[in-house]
């Protein structure tokens, strides 16, 4: 092979090498332009599109400033959303919030929620701990539109969070369990027979009533809390004959005088809140043990003033929280120490403590203070201590 022909191939491999990167080059920029192509497709914005809004009104307030609308979940369910789905909500009032869809309330205390759980099956708009109504201004009436915003951007908190309980006896150890009933000493912290909680004895709709019901009679309870209805509400509709699990034994405390109706919100941290639970430990010093508290389920504003009175008593920590979540074992068969268990417990009996304590170490003098800073006299705080406490 000549000189000349050399060079002539030479220049041809040199020029399909040339050409070969520069159309790798063009495959590499064409593929990272597909890929962002796809990205975008792919991002919660792109996906969010896919979604039909979902129009609706709301339809009642529930007494703690829930909004129910007219929308099924299913519905929501037939066009794609879901639990743990992330949506936007506009009112025509101009009002708005971004929110997960939840079961109940499996949010952080003062957030929004889409819960989906009660008002036979049709969505509420809800703020966890708090008033939604009062804070938006809507009511009855009010038109609604609801945008998927993220789909799934929620999913792995709800299923975190989520739990379930059911309402036949049979899935529970005892009637106790069943009925969320417990006496509380905090190991011997209280005196013994003294001190009870548990779920609602005489609710409509509510299986575990007889049970609650039974045990506060078997126990003898002479004054009781409720900490979820006002006295019409108890004495029309919970101790009405057409309720079936109307408590006749609830509505012999009633006729005597020894029943303190509350209808507490839920806003631990509001002044309606800790006024109320003022007048429950006053009408508790004026009224004779064995007391039973309690609110609809006897877990979250029961739980509050469980915590209030374990502080009060020098329980410690460990001993007032175990008896928190010891509803959360009764009704939804958690177990102490695992991840759903200890993220309820920081989520809610943790903030409860501190919001009374101030994260003070010394929790029975700082439960003091709590109670005369809200009203109690110090001659009442002791009168309590009295009722409940063991003599030193």
């Amino acid at each position: 092979m000549d000189t000349k022909d050399t060079k002539q191939k030479c220049a041809i491999i040199q020029s399909a090498g040339k050409h070969g990167r520069m159309f790798s080059g063009v495959l590499c920029i064409c593929a990272m332009l597909c890929l962002s192509a796809l990205s975008c497709a792919t991002s919660p914005a792109a996906a969010a599109k896919k979604y039909e809004p979902v129009a609706g009104v709301i339809t009642a307030v529930e007494k703690y400033g829930h909004l129910v609308t007219d929308v099924p979940f299913e519905l929501l369910q037939a066009k794609g959303y879901e639990h743990g789905d992330i949506v936007k909500v506009n009112f025509e009032n101009a009002y708005k919030f971004t929110a997960p869809i939840v079961k109940r309330y499996e949010v952080d205390k003062g957030k929004q929620l889409v819960r989906t759980e009660y008002a036979d099956g049709k969505i509420a708009f809800c703020i966890n701990y708090g008033n939604l109504a009062q804070e938006s201004g809507l009511g009855v009436g009010d038109k609604f539109v609801l945008y998927m915003q993220d789909k799934g951007g929620y999913a792995d908190d709800f299923e975190a969070l989520d739990v379930t309980r059911t309402d036949n006896r049979a899935d529970y150890s005892d009637d106790a369990a069943f009925a969320n009933f417990r006496e509380v000493t905090f190991n011997s912290a209280i005196m013994p027979r003294t001190l009870y909680r548990g779920s609602h004895p005489t609710k409509t709709r509510w299986p575990r009533a007889p049970y609650a019901s039974a045990l506060m009679e078997k126990a003898g309870i002479v004054t009781v809390i409720n900490m979820s209805d006002s006295e019409e509400q108890l004495k029309n509709t919970y101790l009405a004959a057409s309720n079936q699990y109307a408590s006749a034994y609830y509505g012999k405390l009633t006729d005597a005088g020894n029943v303190l109706c509350l209808a507490m919100d839920m806003d631990f941290t509001g002044k309606a809140f800790t006024d109320n639970i003022i007048k429950a430990l006053q009408f508790m010093i004026s009224h004779k043990a064995p007391y039973y508290i309690h609110c609809n389920e006897g877990k979250d504003r029961t739980g509050f003033i469980f915590i209030l009175l374990g502080a009060l008593s020098g329980a410690d920590e460990k001993a007032i929280y175990d008896d928190y979540m010891k509803s959360y074992e009764n009704f939804y068969h958690l177990a102490a120490g695992s991840r759903k268990y200890d993220l309820i417990l920081h989520k809610n009996a943790v903030p409860m403590l501190n919001w009374i304590t101030m994260n003070r170490k010394d929790t029975a003098k700082a439960a003091e203070e709590f109670l005369i800073k809200n009203g109690m006299t110090e001659n009442e705080v002791e009168a309590l201590k009295a009722k409940l406490m063991p003599a030193k």
